[in-house]
């Protein structure tokens, strides 16, 4: 047991904070830990913390001083016991998931501390606890009481006690622990009770042992009664201290002690049994383990310490991953616990016999199979449930788990089945067909009441005992009192549990004549679908044992899944039953493709079949699957709710029928009332509903169960037509009046009678004669004249038989008393008209006897027409009519009879039939006579196919001689054979291809058929040349399939032994390969195989093999190859010595090789190779073992070793240290070289000018040759570089300066290198050669920009002040500041230039704000126009000045009018001002009459309009003033003026509910109707009268605007009728609208009443009028020109009405005229003109 620290899941805290209790819940999805703080944490399995509570003290009022003593989970693991110091035990109940509401469900309270508790696993609603008084108690949850199971008396006795109390002070209790089957609890108290300790037994647990241990450091194990197995003391060891707590894994096999700095590990041994101390784990400062939990799963082990901090242990013996998805933990050797590492779900297996677990097989990802020494645990890991059987196998065991609730374990021909968490074999049965196909499991997968009433379980197996027999075995025992109870229900069944065994009974035995492909039992195991070779499916009743075929050429067949539903499918139809009890009955689905499965989820059933591009499901009647389950459970309600929503089909019929049986059977009378209803059968209904009445009258008669009646049985009886039962039930009861009234009521009158006769009953003669009438009243004639005939009436019965259409009846009557009478010729004719032929003939013969061939041919033809041709033979051959006789003989089948015939016939006249009596004496395999008559056929080649057929080939051979060509005979052979072989039947088939003289097809055939041997004869005799190349494809095949041995025989016979080594060697049979090599390949090649063999086992055993097989100096190089030098040299000193130096340098290489360097150094100079150890060393970069070895024992060899050294150095790039180690070995010329192979020239030179000044010369001369040679004889850059370099230090500086602007992008494309070379260059410019600097500068700048260097270049130019050069680089840029700055500090024509272009690209750029600082606003203004930002157009063209901003207002509006924003236009106009000029008012006009025109469509119209009456009143003050501005656009903005002034006030007077305004103002707007549409001005003129009352002038107005709709709707506007107008000034001619004001709904409502007041006869059809002023002809009242003298009257500025001279007053403003009394009333409200808007008061 191995202890890994894996987390902390509480910290350590400064203070004590003692962990006082820790718990596992037994599923071991929690651990609870509680402290000193009594706060009860809750954690995951995987140490999350979940949650977390506060306990509660016993007195909520009282002291909340107290300590969590001790917790312990349910075994359901729902609830947490809390154990406290205050003499309470709570019960929290936790819930399943985290989340679930926690409450207290139980509380014991106590009158002593509780000390310890234990909750047994058995028992889920008790918990035992121990208290501080000796008491230990059962607190019971149900009652919610405690009840005391001892207490203890304070006995000091010594041994081990049992605590049963007695006399003196009790002793508290200290610890509690329970035995691991939960049966027993164990308690230890203060005085030492229970066990004899000198201590107080604080710790004790139990597991496989008692064990028990406390302050004296010593800790005992007690097996159950008390006796002590082992006895650790670690008084004596100073690093222990006391135990403090203990706990055993869920195992029982290791146990953990707890004590002050770290806990021992105890674990039993399964070999000796006894427990062995396996250590002592160390855990820094946890200053005492007060408690310890192990996680029920074994997997982990909690650990609490006196400082509140909780760690988790990892306890596992170790851990191993299975195909990467699985992960095994071997908690102990009998225990795993298997984790889906996808999923992460867990089981634990565990041997229940303690059994170490060898190897874990998960199979399809569900199903574990563990195999211990002694038996076998299995488990499903979906339904996690676990089996373990005792097994000892050997090793070659087959496991099956194709089915979900049983495992298949096949060995040696034995199949044995355990049932997932069963721990014992279910049963086992012998075969050797293991297809999933061929085996068919049923373990209670539904208890089929209906067929087995007394078994609770429904186990059966189906499989195979050999491929034409199936056996069904039943897997429950059963008793043979069970049996006779079953008898009695069902006899017909006893039959099939003849055969008892160990493990049940076989329930069937089925013998079938083909082979057998495929078998299921139905879920309910009682009926098996099997189907064989040739795709016939049948159905076996296990109940009925009776066997019918179901559907041919059956491709698919399956039970629906949960069902007794059968889907089948026969070529092109799909075909379902329903009801297998009813077979006849199918529903036939047509299908172009092939099923493919069936799938059933959620109430829905498809068979998916494919279809070639796609898959098609077919939907089966949920409701008749589900009918099938129903009736099997007895639920005949249900049933019956199933089959009353379906129409009435041959199906549901069917199932009506079967669940009225049921009923019956089961005398549910109601139920078999309504099916028969259902099926309209009326009568079966109304006789169920009479014996239900009759059981109802016997029960409120005689108080019985009315079922129990005879008459109600009887009457059952009756229904089921067992008549001799009801009569036997009547007769019994003296009811003989009862039983004949019965027959009669069913007219069965023979019974009746007889039933009277036997009974004496007085109505016997009448019931005669009622039969009679009956028959005649029923026209049973036939029946009537039997009964004259038989009482001597022949006349009666004769005309009875006539009358009934029974000439032949009559005509024997009427013969015989023809005869009688003499009249011959008559007799015979009614003989004949009554077919009484023999008569005829008797008769005939006596009197006219040339008439009996003519006779006799008549009858035979008479005869076959009625079916009867064997009988009409004899008739025929009397007759003369052979032929006739012999097609009558065939057709009966009276072979034999027509044989005879023939032979008496000429051939000439019986060919005709000569084939179809030989193909008849084949079938009856009587071939001599088949062949006869197939040669009188002429049909030889027949009989030739017969006898092949036959097997028969001489004969066949001797017909063909006699009767056939050679080639017919060749054709005839190939044909057959090819037929033959089709069918497997190689052996015919080979002697017909030697008959046809084709060898290579029979050795074709055999090669097919893998009969080799067969292969091999045929060529060992017809093609010997070759026979080896055959052999040897032979073996290579069978090597391939792993037949070896027959892969050898092969080898051999084509002479290749090597093939047959290389065979065995690869396989791993080396044995074979050795004895094959002996035999063939002598001494050489056995040595071979043998070397090889000892290679392949490696170690000491290899080695041992080679001195076995004598091959000593084999063994030593294998030794030595092998490792196994010590007995390497034990050989060589036996019996090799003279190869004792090279075992031991190979020795020496071996230990280099191993990495024991110090070994090998000391090998190599034992052996003299001291140079091996110094090339070891340096091949392992030992440099200072090497010098101390080369130092030693060869200083010649320290040279090599600094060189080796140096060269290492170089590697590592680290050529100082190269160069100081060559030159400490004298190899300066390597230092040059590596210099110079490193480019470092410099380097090189001065190496050499130190140390070998002979090679300077030789370095300048490879440097030169080196820098061509780079670039292709030109100069490079380095080349160059270093000639700068070389010039600027010989003071050259202009042509350094050159050689340095000689590189350029072409040369280096590292371009911020070339800008150093260049910067260089300037410097040197400018320190050396100043005059050269601006072009130098220039040179370099022209570069930069070619780089789009601008900025560089122009601060290079701006550092030798070329300020012009310097301002374009910035410009180009982009950095104007700069330029702007060098502009500003170089005068005024630089800076003017500067500013231009800057201006330039910003009104380029759009730079708007720029342009407004530098005072370009104009730009800044267009900038902002083509953006669109209009508010900065109208910011900025303030500055500009007042004519600006009002001309890019107008443009603004301008755009808004363009966009159909005629709102916003008025807006814009309003706030910045209107230009006086002819297109601002050309625009304000157009924009005027666009919000005229369509009022409704500009959101907040009203303010919009009076924006618009300031714009135009501004405007048109201003012309009016000026009015050589633009006069032809004056009078327009006036009248549009006057229009929108009156819309304005009609606003006003919506607001300020001036009724009578409004309706002028609107009758007023009437005159600029083309300007307002017209429908629209009339519609609103028209209201506002209706609304004021003024009903003539609203049906004026609003017929008129009836008028323009239909003009509008495109009927004819000449029909509009003015007369109403004519007095008026309201235009007659104005433009009608393209579309409707209104919408159809509101003009309806216009129509009707206009029509309504079109009605009434009082109102006046025309406007009102008034006088004119100056002619006094009557004008319409609001007319301001008189149409007669054309006078003009001034117009009202408040409602646009004529002004009456008596009325009239002015603005003292603006001077406008208005009626006195419209003015006051505005003015009263508005306190403004309403044309100047100048404050006014009222006239009075």
């Amino acid at each position: 047991m191995n202890l890994q620290y894996v987390q902390s899941l509480l910290p350590s805290c400064n203070t004590i904070a003692k962990v006082t209790a820790l718990a596992w819940a037994p599923n071991s999805q929690k651990l609870a830990a509680v402290t000193l703080h009594r706060i009860v944490h809750l954690f995951d399995e995987n140490g999350n913390l979940k949650d977390k509570f506060s306990t509660k003290p016993a007195d909520p009022k009282g002291s909340k001083v107290y300590i969590v003593t001790a917790m312990v989970f349910s075994p359901d693991s729902t609830k947490l016991a809390v154990g406290q110091s205050d003499d309470i035990i709570f019960v929290y109940k936790l819930g399943v998931e985290w989340g679930d509401k926690k409450s207290i469900c139980n509380k014991f309270q106590q009158t002593s501390q509780v000390v310890s508790i234990v909750w047994p696993n058995q028992h889920q609603n008790e918990l035992v606890f121990g208290l501080m008084d000796g008491k230990v108690k059962a607190g019971q949850l149900r009652t919610n009481r405690a009840i005391v199971v001892y207490s203890h008396g304070g006995g000091t006795g010594g041994g081990t006690t049992t605590a049963t109390g007695g006399g003196g002070s009790a002793a508290a209790v200290v610890s509690l622990a329970c035995s691991p089957d939960g049966s027993t609890c164990i308690a230890a108290h203060l005085d030492g009770s229970i066990y004899k300790l000198g201590g107080v037994p604080s710790v004790l647990v139990w597991g496989e042992s008692i064990v028990v241990s406390g302050s004296d450091c010593k800790v005992e194990f007690h097996d159950g009664n008390g006796g002590i197995l082992q006895q650790f003391d670690y008084s004596t060891l100073p690093m222990v201290q006391e135990f403090s707590t203990a706990c055993f894994n869920p195992s029982g096999d290791t146990v953990v002690l707890g004590s002050f700095n770290g806990f021992h590990v105890f674990s039993l041994t399964n070999q000796q049994g006894f427990w062995e101390d396996v250590g002592r784990i160390q855990v820094d400062n946890p200053y005492s383990i007060s408690a310890l939990a192990w996680k029920p799963d074994g997997s982990q082990l909690a650990v609490g310490g006196l400082c509140g901090n909780v760690d988790v242990f990892d306890a596992c013996v170790r851990k191993e991953r299975y195909k990467g998805t699985f992960e095994f933990t071997y908690v102990t050797k009998s225990q795993v616990i298997v984790k889906h590492l996808s999923s992460g779900t867990r089981i634990v297996i565990r041997s229940q016999y303690g059994w170490e677990i060898l190897r874990i097989n998960v199979y399809h990802v569900q199903y574990l199979i563990a195999h211990t020494s002694e038996s076998l645990l299995i488990g499903n890991l979906e339904t996690f449930k676990l089996s373990e059987v005792s097994w000892r196998g050997s090793g070659n065991e087959k496991f099956l788990v194709d089915n979900p609730s049983v495992c298949m374990i096949h060995n040696a021909g034995e199949l044995s089945l355990v049932e997932y968490g069963c721990n014992e074999v279910l049963g086992t049965c012998r075969t050797e067909y293991l297809s999933p196909f061929l085996i068919s499991v049923r373990l209670n997968d539904h208890l089929c009441r209906l067929s087995d009433p007394f078994n609770e379980d429904n186990k059966k197996i189906a499989y195979l005992i050999d491929l034409q027999t199936i056996r069904i075995l039943d897997l429950v025992r059963h008793n043979f009192f069970t049996l006779i109870l079953f008898h009695e229900l069902h006899t017909e069944v006893l039959e099939s549990f003849s055969n008892l065994s160990s493990i049940g009974v076989t329930a069937g035995t089925l013998n079938h004549d083909c082979k057998i492909d495929w078998l299921e039992l139905n879920p309910h195991a009682t009926h098996l679908l099997f189907r064989d070779k040739k795709q016939q499916l049948h159905l076996f009743n296990l109940l009925t044992q009776e066997r019918i075929t179901l559907l041919c050429f059956c491709s698919y067949v399956q039970w629906v899944p949960d069902s007794d539903v059968v889907v089948a499918q026969n070529r092109g139809n799909l075909y379902v039953w329903y009801s297998i009890k009813n077979p006849e009955q199918a529903t036939i689905f047509p299908i172009k493709g092939e099923v493919e499965g069936i799938e059933r989820a959620e109430g829905r059933t498809e068979v998916l079949v494919d279809e070639g591009s796609s898959a098609v499901g077919y939907v089966l009647d949920e409701a008749l699957i589900e009918f099938g389950m129903a009736l099997e459970a007895l639920a005949y309600d249900r049933a019956i709710a199933i089959l009353e929503p379906l129409k009435l089909a041959p199906e549901t019929e069917a199932m009506w029928k079967q669940l009225a049986e049921a009923a019956l059977y089961h005398k549910e009378l109601a139920v078999a009332e309504r099916c028969y209803a259902a099926l309209g059968d009326v009568s079966k209904a109304r006789y169920v509903h009479k014996v239900s009445q009759a059981k109802d009258e016997v029960v409120q008669e005689v108080g019985i169960d009315g079922l129990d009646h005879y008459i109600v049985r009887a009457k059952l009886a009756l229904l089921q037509h067992e008549w001799k039962v009801a009569e036997t039930l009547l007769l019994e009861h003296g009811q003989v009046g009862k039983a004949i009234q019965m027959y009669t009521e069913c007219h069965r009158w023979e019974e009746a009678i007889s039933v009277a006769e036997s009974q004496n009953h007085p109505d016997y003669a009448s019931l005669k004669q009622g039969h009679y009438e009956w028959l005649l009243q029923t026209a049973q004639e036939e029946e009537a004249g039997k009964l004259k005939e038989v009482d001597g009436d022949v006349i009666g019965a004769i005309t009875l038989f006539l009358k009934g259409g029974l000439p032949g009846h009559a005509a024997d009557c009427a013969g015989d008393f023809l005869e009688m009478l003499g009249k011959y010729e008559r007799a015979k004719e009614a003989y004949k008209r009554g077919r009484a032929y023999r008569r005829a003939i008797d008769l005939t013969r006596r009197v006219f006897p040339g008439e009996v061939a003519a006779l006799e041919e008549e009858w035979g033809g008479w005869l076959v027409s009625q079916n009867q041709v064997d009988a009409a033979i004899n008739h025929f051959i009397e007759a003369g009519c052979i032929e006739k006789a012999i097609e009558s003989a065939m057709a009966s089948r009276q072979w034999t009879k027509a044989v005879q015939i023939v032979d008496a016939q000429d051939i000439k006249i019986t060919i005709p039939f000569c084939e179809r009596i030989a193909r008849h004496f084949e079938a009856a395999k009587q071939y001599a006579e088949a062949e006869i008559f197939f040669v009188r056929a002429k049909l030889a080649s027949e009989a030739v196919e017969m006898y092949i057929r036959a097997n028969k080939w001489d004969a066949a051979h001797k017909v063909a001689a006699h009767h056939l060509s050679e080639p017919d005979a060749a054709a005839l052979y190939l044909q057959r054979a090819r037929q033959l072989e089709a069918v497997t039947h190689y052996t015919d088939a080979e002697k017909l291809y030697i008959e046809a003289q084709e060898p290579d097809l029979a050795i074709d055939m055999y090669n097919k058929a893998r009969k080799f041997d067969h292969v091999i004869q045929l060529v060992s005799k017809y093609r010997q040349d070759a026979l080896a190349e055959t052999h040897l494809r032979i073996a290579q095949q069978l090597e391939r399939e792993g037949c070896l041995r027959g892969a050898e025989m092969h080898y051999q016979g084509a002479q290749d032994w090597r093939s047959s080594v290389k065979m065995y060697t690869s396989n791993g049979l080396w044995e074979d390969a050795l004895r094959v090599a002996k035999l063939f390949g002598g001494v050489p090649g056995s040595k071979q195989v043998a070397y090889a063999w000892a290679v392949s086992l490696g170690g000491d055993t290899g080695a041992q093999l080679l001195v076995k097989l004598g091959l000593v100096e084999q063994a030593i190089e294998y030794a030595m190859e092998a490792g196994a030098f010590e007995h390497a040299f034990d050989l060589c000193c036996v019996s090799l010595n003279h190869k004792l130096p090279e075992v031991q340098l190979k020795y020496a290489m071996f230990l280099e090789d191993e990495g024991r360097f110090r070994d090998a150094e000391d090998a190599f100079i034992k052996v003299g190779k001291p140079r091996e150890a110094i090339d070891m060393y340096m091949h392992q970069q030992d440099w200072t073992a090497a010098l101390r070895v080369a130092d030693l024992c060869d200083p010649a060899t320290i040279s090599d070793v600094l060189v080796a050294q140096a060269q290492d150095m170089m590697k590592k790039e680290e050529l100082q240290k190269a160069e100081a180690l060559l030159i400490r070995a004298k190899r300066p010329d390597v230092a040059i070289i590596m210099y110079r192979d490193k480019m470092q020239w410099d380097d090189a030179l001065r190496v050499a000018e130190y140390f070998l000044p002979s090679k300077v010369a030789e370095i300048h001369s490879d440097l030169a040759e080196y820098m061509q040679s780079q670039n292709g004889g030109e100069d490079s850059v380095e080349s160059l570089l270093a000639r700068g370099r070389a010039l600027e230090l010989s003071q050259n500086h202009s042509e350094a300066i050159d050689v340095y602007l000689q590189l350029d992008s072409s040369l280096l494309a590292d371009f911020d290198k070339l800008q150093q070379v260049w910067s260089l260059a300037i410097s040197l410019s400018k320190e050396n050669v100043p005059e050269r600097l601006l072009e130098v500068v220039s040179t370099v700048a022209g570069r930069l920009i070619e780089a789009e260097l601008y900025e560089v270049a122009g601060e290079l130019y701006e550092d030798i002040n070329a300020t012009k050069e310097a301002t374009n680089m910035y410009i180009e840029a982009g950095l104007w500041e700069k330029a702007r700055a060098i502009g500003a500090s170089s005068g005024a024509p630089l800076q003017q230039h500067v500013d231009d272009l800057y201006k330039e690209h910003l009104i380029e750029k759009g730079d708007a704000a720029e342009l407004v600082k530098l005072g370009h606003v104009s730009g800044a203004v267009e900038i902002y126009v083509q953006l669109g930002d209009w508010p900065k157009v109208h910011e900025v063209a303030a500055l500009l000045g007042t004519d600006e901003e009002k001309n890019y207002s107008l443009r603004h509006a301008k755009e808004c009018l363009q966009n159909g924003k005629c709102g916003e236009a008025i807006d814009v106009l309003s706030q910045h001002g209107v230009p006086l000029n002819c297109p601002a008012f050309e625009l304000c006009s157009f924009a005027a009459c666009k919000i005229i025109s369509a009022v409704d469509s500009i959101p907040q119209i009203q303010f919009t309009m009076q924006k618009l009456r300031e714009i135009l009143f501004q405007i048109v003050s201003s012309l009016t003033l000026n009015r050589a501005l633009c006069p032809e656009v004056l009078t327009e903005l006036k009248r549009l003026l006057i229009i929108v002034n009156f819309v304005t006030l009609r606003y006003i007077s919506v607001a300020q509910e001036l009724q009578e305004m409004q309706a002028k103002l609107s009758i007023s707007l009437l005159r600029y109707i083309g300007t307002i549409p017209a429908d629209r001005a009339f519609y609103e003129a028209g209201m506002a009268c209706k609304q004021l009352g003024w009903q003539n002038m609203a049906f004026v107005f609003l017929n008129r605007y009836l008028d323009i709709v239909e003009a509008i709707d495109g009927e004819d506007t000449s029909t509009i009728d003015n007369v109403n107008f004519e007095i008026s000034d309201i235009p007659q001619d104005f433009p009608i609208p393209e579309r409707h004001f209104l919408e159809d709904k509101q003009r309806e409502e216009v129509r009707d009443w206009v029509i309504q007041l079109s009605m009434d006869q009082q109102i006046e059809r025309a406007l009102p009028t008034r006088s004119c002023e100056d002619c006094g002809s009557s004008i319409y009242v609001a007319s301001l020109v008189c149409f007669v003298c054309k006078m003009e009257s001034d117009m009202c500025c408040v409602t646009g009405y004529p002004v009456a001279s008596e009325d009239r007053v002015t603005c003292k403003a603006c001077k406008m005229p208005a009626n006195k009394h419209n003015w006051n009333v505005y003015i009263h409200r508005c306190q403004t003109c309403p044309w100047c808007m100048v404050p006014q008061q009222p006239f009075y």
